[in-house]
Parts: C-alpha cells; structure tokens; sequence
C-alpha cells in the first residue's frame, strides 16, 4: 500500500467511525487507468489538469456533502506550495484540504476558498483549523486513536 493511501484511509475510518458517508473519489482511485494514459497534451489540458487534481474523497452527512482532498507532509509546517493550493481552488474551490503532519493536533483542515493564494511558497499551519472543528462529529478520543497510528506511520516512513 501506498503511503499517501494509508492516510487517506486513516482519514476515510476516522470520518467512518464519526457517521459520515465517505467514498472514494479522486483520480488516483477511480480514474486510476486513466492515469497510465494521458499524454503530456492531455494532462496539461484544463480538462487533464482537473482530473489529476481531483479531490480523493466525496464526504457526506445528513446536511452536507464534501469534496477532501488529502495530504501527509513528513514535518510541520507543512510544505502545501502555493501551486498546490492554486490549482485546487481554480477546479474545487469548494472543497476541504485535510493535511496530516506530526505536530500537534496531526489532522487539520480547511476550506480551500478560505485559503488566500499566497506570495510564499508555502502555507503555515495556522492557515488550517483542526480536523475536528470542520468535521464536528469527530469526537477528541477518535483523534487521539487516529494521531497515534498516524503518528507511528510517520516514524516508519
């Protein structure tokens, strides 16, 4: 299994576990053929561009439905370029980018059109909430259980 896969998966049972509906979305999972396919032509092309930055995860509760997508960053803060963030927000300006680093809290969340496109290269972590104040059924116990797999995960790397 992929690393960026496990965390996904992390994130897919922890929001599980707290009664969300979540299914896989992205290009990695649903669109993984597709992948091996696109020329240089293709995955440059507006259409190419948004599949390949296609959130991972369709996320659902009885009021909302959410588009995650979702990044491990080996150390904090956590190296999101400004390219990143840019690309998303002009396809999936209405999505939630979930990144996992080994500080604090471990999971954080946040809008993408809370996110301003930024001169710097990259984004500080308090330019993102805690997982659980955008995902409010994620109870603190389900956090602690997650951030120490998450954690152990992240040493083995």
């Amino acid at each position: 299994m992929l690393k960026g896969s496990l965390y996904k998966d992390i994130v897919r049972f922890m929001l599980e576990k707290s009664g969300y509906s979540v299914y896989p979305y992205g290009y990695e999972s649903t669109l993984s053929e597709l992948k091996s396919k696109l020329t240089e032509e293709t995955r440059n092309s507006k259409t190419g561009r948004r599949i390949r930055f296609s959130p991972d995860l369709l996320v659902r509760d009885d009021q909302n439905v959410m588009l995650v997508e979702v990044k491990m960053r080996g150390k904090s803060p956590p190296m999101i370029r400004a390219n990143e963030i840019k690309n998303i927000k002009e396809f999936w300006n209405d999505s939630v980018l979930v990144v996992i680093v080994p500080e604090g809290n471990v999971f954080y969340a946040q809008r993408i059109s809370e996110l301003e496109i930024q001169e710097s290269d990259y984004y500080k972590l308090s330019d993102f909430e805690r997982f659980q104040d955008i995902f409010t059924r994620v109870q603190a116990e389900d956090i602690s259980y997650y951030k120490g797999i998450a954690l152990q995960n992240m040493k083995t790397k």
